[in-house]
């Protein structure tokens, strides 16, 4: 019996730098993943703990709890994904119905986060005005949900095609989906953080110059929330508008699929991160007036900028009751 004659060290060491290339696409999307991921989950605590009941009934805890989950489920299907292809290079692991279930999550659990700054502009805008604002955004959504329907629809013919390497199935999709997708999302968050960046400037103005004697340390208060709600909302817009950005320079370029995905991966993790660490600190800052103030019952809130006159109460379609302040508590419209 012959034994088998040792591989050339020339030709082995091709074959590990071969097979090094191809799984350093994955490797870096489970350090990607999994990073942002841990993140996600103090998040997530920090949402519950500093809500009570009526709090968890809001738009606002609901949509970034759905976000925060679809962010967790994509990672671990993902991750999940990646290290079978990995560990068996030459099996065929792949399974249609887990990387369809991971491509629907992962497309929809950004537009599931946005949707919050959507409700934001709704919460800090008279209810007159919503109508003329709220088309354009609102049409945004809509043409995005309907190329993700698009895009899952045409991965899943690629699927069912036998088409399983799923840089081979990014590559087969049509490079104007990218684009388009990467711009209205451009345009979506451009449109409603101007929006709500605006309307806290305005705020920020109109606390220091109306605000009286009797009530100036409320107002000086008031004023020093909404500049640091100003510069998480700034935060909010800068850092996905910038992987945006870079997202379409890479397509236009025709950068590797690879880099493209990485920018995708990390603009989704961190435009979640972004809005539930907004609700988060304005949750904080609730709480600690609340204990501040002496309260028996602490009740947090989100941040809303309907404040009561010391006189009557404002009526709330009125751009007059968004310019007066009675004490430095923010609460939410009912």
């Amino acid at each position: 019996m012959s034994t088998p004659s040792p591989i050339p060290s020339a030709l082995a060491a091709s074959i590990i730098e071969t097979y090094a290339e191809g799984i350093r696409p994955g490797i870096a999307f489970i350090l990607i993943q999994t990073m942002f991921a841990t993140l996600l989950v103090p998040l997530l605590i920090l949402l519950f703990a500093l809500s009570t009941p009526q709090t968890r009934r809001r738009p606002i805890f609901i949509l970034n709890v759905i976000s925060v989950c679809m962010a967790m489920i994509s990672t671990g299907v993902g991750v999940h994904i990646l290290i079978r292809t990995i560990l068996s290079p030459f099996a065929n692991v792949h399974i249609p119905e887990a990387a369809l279930f991971y491509t629907w999550v992962d497309l929809w659990k950004v537009w599931v986060a946005e949707a919050v700054l959507l409700l934001r502009v709704v919460l800090v805008f008279p209810r007159r005005r919503l109508p003329p604002l709220l088309a354009f955004p609102i049409m945004l959504k809509i043409a995005r949900a309907a190329f993700n329907i698009v895009f899952c629809v045409k991965w899943e013919q690629l699927l069912l095609g036998g088409t399983t390497n799923d840089y081979i199935l990014l590559q087969s999709m049509p490079t104007y989906l990218f684009k388009t997708m990467i711009t209205l999302e451009l345009l979506d968050n451009s449109y409603v953080s101007f929006l709500f960046l605006w309307r806290l400037r305005q705020q920020r103005q109109s606390s220091v110059l109306e605000s009286e004697p009797i009530v100036h340390d409320s107002a000086q208060s008031y004023h020093s929330k909404l500049q640091k709600l100003f510069w998480i909302a700034s935060t909010n817009f800068v850092f996905p508008l910038i992987f945006n950005l870079s997202k379409l320079i890479a397509v236009f370029a025709g950068s590797p699929i690879a880099v493209y995905t990485s920018l995708d991966q990390v603009n989704a993790y961190i435009a979640i991160i972004c809005t539930v660490f907004a609700t988060v600190w304005s949750s904080t800052i609730s709480f600690k007036e609340a204990i501040a103030q002496g309260d028996r019952i602490v009740s947090l809130k989100s941040v809303v900028f309907r404040m009561e006159t010391m006189d009557a109460s404002p009526d709330p379609h009125s751009d007059d009751s968004l310019n007066t302040v009675k004490s430095g508590i923010w609460e939410e419209r009912k």
